[in-house]
């Protein structure tokens, strides 16, 4: 993978406008830039001919606990476009792909008897065959159900497939999902001890060729169902939430729901204890020192409900 690219003007603007987008859904307010890649993009939406400098790659293994504080300048994510309109002109949408763009109805899950073993299969097979995830695929892509410990404790839920787990067929396996490793593992817990899944079993499509766009409300309607049948199957005894997207899928949709006011509190989904936490691509964007304290914050609540042990070094990270 190169790690840096060009691109015309108005390409160059809508890959900006997605990703502010994506990253609003998800509650984030503060992007972390280089000052040089700002004057690159400034002088670029203004249509000037310099090229813009190389934009940082994201490293291959973040560490939770080792990521730098950035020496470049915070800005606030827009609650509107204008800033960006005021530079360059109006821009059309990027076109949403999806071959059912009002799904079908959401599937009715009658989980068979059995062992977890043979219903989690049993439901396994049920998702990997469905035809509407399967008609949602972007192409060569996979179907991606949860993995993990039937009998964790601890259930991570996200919003859905990246681009690398839709090519592995498994959640939370590119460079967030590496983040997330890490945070498991700081906890005293491994991959393999907790459960992972996501609300949405397929990559939602769209025309550009890089970046993700969040789930629309059909398509979490749609796969909610299969979220709730693993919940029922592994039974845990807290769910963390990562995101906003997540926690509307799980929670139901609220426009005026924070992330900021809702994680660093307990909630509940149908009975179980719920964290809302940031997701991990959010650090990947903001790994400030308070970002990650935040998200700590949270995992130490989820410690001390589940009675795990908490060292005092555990208790001073990020101070």
């Amino acid at each position: 993978m190169n790690d840096s690219f060009t691109m015309e003007p108005g390409d160059a603007a809508l890959a900006v406008l997605d990703e502010l987008k994506r990253q609003r859904s998800e509650g984030i307010r503060h992007l972390y830039m280089e000052e040089s890649t700002l004057q690159g993009l400034e002088e670029l939406l203004a249509g000037g001919k310099k090229e813009s400098p190389p934009i940082a790659a994201v490293p291959d293994k973040p560490r939770f606990d080792q990521v730098s504080e950035p020496p470049a300048v915070a800005k606030v994510l827009p609650d509107t476009q204008a800033p960006l309109q005021e530079k360059t002109a109006p821009i059309s949408q990027p076109t949403l792909k999806s071959v059912n763009p009002a799904l079908a109805k959401p599937p009715e899950i009658s989980l068979p008897n059995g062992s977890k073993t043979e219903r989690w299969n049993w439901l396994k097979e049920q998702v990997l065959g469905c035809e509407v995830c399967q008609s949602e695929l972007n192409p060569g892509a996979k179907v991606v159900f949860g993995v993990g410990n039937l009998d964790a404790d601890l259930f991570f839920c996200g919003e859905a497939p990246g681009p690398e787990e839709e090519e592995a067929g498994e959640p939370f396996v590119g460079p967030a999902g590496e983040l997330l490793d890490k945070i498991i593992s700081v906890m005293g817990l491994s991959r393999e001890s907790v459960y992972l899944g996501n609300v949405v079993n397929f990559r939602p499509r769209h025309e550009r060729a890089y970046g993700n766009r969040p789930p629309t409300s059909d398509e979490l309607n749609f796969c909610l169902p299969y979220l709730k049948a693993q919940l029922e199957i592994i039974k845990p005894k807290i769910v963390v939430a990562l995101g906003k997207t997540a926690t509307d899928g799980l929670l139901g949709p609220d426009p005026q729901r924070r992330l900021g006011q809702m994680r660093g509190s307990w909630h509940e989904y149908e009975g179980i204890p719920m964290m809302v936490t940031y997701h991990p691509s959010y650090l990947l964007h903001n790994p400030s020192k308070s970002s990650k304290r935040k998200v700590w914050d949270d995992m130490l609540m989820v410690m001390e409900k589940l009675k795990l042990p908490i060292s005092e070094k555990q208790r001073s990270f990020f101070q």
